[in-house]
């Protein structure tokens, strides 16, 4: 039976401190609908679009608003889809969190495209790591895959590398999805830097302005470069990414974790030069049902792809697990537990 209410984390208004998110025990639940899931949650991870949606960075979302654009749970309610009731799957994006309501509360509805095929869950393997899955770890794969082409015979730099999507990155670059012939990565934490090694990374650059991180990289590779670059950092560390490139070197941007959305001083011919490419891949174009999310579960249940997370907390702490995120404590993904 589909209940008419639920508990929900609401963001009434825009901008508002973590504290503004209010715990809603009797929010309307959606009514299924064709062409839609109704998926019951058990699990949602944060996600840096979250915050600045919090942070009034968002535009054109009407409030207020049931955040969240991702979460795991059951299918209550196919809406004439192939899913069957009791289905354990992952949805993300397609409009969640801003378009209507999101992942932050018991039930939501979802289109059909943006939610997996059925998972299997591995022996062991809780709402809580699955919950930390689905955005982080296919946005991971996509921008390595996609819009890099990441192969055996390259050098990756993460730029961001103890973020949720850095730390996913590093471990699936690892992996035999890619096994990755040298992994860089950089933080401004020397605590988090100890950790990086758990995650396949073979050389961990502290972020400081003594020097750049593309003159760290130069002499880690003996000059040449990294051939390949994830950006999740942003347009303030763009440039010296690009810089840190071999001659023929790829930067994808992926992330903007650092809160600048525009390059007020960007010399393209100067920053790429000599045959250097841009590129960016965005997690809406994600096709869900073909991305190897089956295997990467699979992957993390046996040790192959290290999980990352950081911390859990219950649904009704959602504004403590903002604020946690937006103090920078995390090392990793932040998840939130329904039940």
């Amino acid at each position: 039976m589909i209940p008419k209410t639920m508990r929900a984390i609401v963001c009434p208004r825009v901008p508002i401190p973590p504290s503004g998110l209010l715990f809603e025990s009797s929010y309307p639940a959606p009514t299924p609908k064709a062409g839609h899931v109704l998926i019951r949650v058990k699990a949602f991870g944060l996600n840096r679009s979250e915050l600045f949606t919090r942070q009034g960075a968002s535009p054109g979302i009407q409030f207020p608003r049931v955040l969240g654009i991702e979460c795991v749970g059951v299918v209550q309610d196919a809406g004439g889809g192939k899913w069957k009731e009791g289905d354990v799957v992952a949805a993300v994006m397609g409009g969640m969190g801003r378009q209507f309501d999101g992942g932050y509360a018991e039930y939501t509805l979802v289109p059909q495209s943006q939610v997996s095929e059925p998972i299997k869950l591995p022996e062991g393997m809780g709402w809580d790591k699955f919950g930390a899955i689905p955005e982080t770890f296919l946005t991971a794969w996509a921008s390595l895959a996609v819009s890099l082409h990441l192969n055996e015979k390259d050098t990756l730099l993460i730029r961001g590398g103890t973020t949720g999507v850095g730390i996913a990155c590093a471990t699936l670059a690892k992996s035999s999805l890619f096994k990755c012939a040298k992994v860089i990565s950089t933080t401004r934490s020397d605590k988090k830097a100890k950790l990086l090694s758990a995650f396949g990374v073979d050389h961990v650059i502290i972020e400081d302005e003594a020097k750049s991180v593309a003159e760290k990289v130069k002499t880690l590779t003996g000059g040449k470069g990294a051939d390949k670059c994830i950006e999740l950092i942003g347009p303030i560390t763009l440039t010296d990414s690009c810089a840190a490139l071999s001659d023929d070197g790829v930067c994808g941007v992926v992330g903007i974790v650092g809160g600048v959305w525009i390059c007020k001083e960007f010399d393209p011919m100067g920053t790429l030069a000599p045959r250097k490419h841009l590129t960016m891949y965005s997690s809406a174009t994600l096709d869900i049902g073909t991305a190897p999310l089956q295997w990467i579960v699979d992957a993390v249940a046996r040790g192959e792809v290290n999980l990352g997370l950081d911390r859990v907390f219950k649904m009704h702490e959602a504004a403590k697990a903002h604020e946690y995120m937006e103090a920078n404590m995390a090392a990793g993904k932040v998840v939130c537990l329904v039940d």
